[in-house]
């Protein structure tokens, strides 16, 4: 069994989608679709990345040509940002003054309004 089939066996046994797996392990979309497709071979930096985001497939299984492992079906993770906490110390900070051509007065010439019927409204000034 290649490692395209072992992705493919991973995606069943998960019961995830080829884009939910791609983006659990940190590629493009598109690169999936081509391993899939069997126009391109996974890489190196790419087993790496599914050994690290499923640990219990081990990379034995996918290097040689074992059978998939025993795998429970896992329900999809849910993705959230983390926040950074930056402490910035404003008396420490230094401003420098905006270039003349940044901080001069303008004024507004246009304002167009797209609506989803596919019609716009212009508003100028008169």
């Amino acid at each position: 069994m290649n490692l395209s089939d072992k992705i493919k066996q991973i995606l069943i046994t998960k019961a995830i989608s080829p884009s939910l797996f791609a983006d659990e392990i940190g590629i493009q979309r598109s690169s999936m679709s081509h391993i899939l497709a069997g126009r391109n071979k996974p890489s190196l930096e790419m087993v790496q990345k599914i050994v690290k985001r499923y640990p219990d497939l081990g990379l034995d299984w996918i290097m040689e040509e074992n059978e998939l492992p025993e795998m429970s079906l896992e329900k999809p993770l849910t993705f959230s940002r983390s926040t950074a906490k930056v402490n910035v110390n404003r008396k420490n900070a230094q401003l420098e003054p905006l270039p003349a051509e940044l901080s001069r007065e303008r004024k507004i010439a246009k304002i167009v309004v797209f609506y989803t019927d596919g019609t716009f409204k212009e508003f100028s000034e008169a």
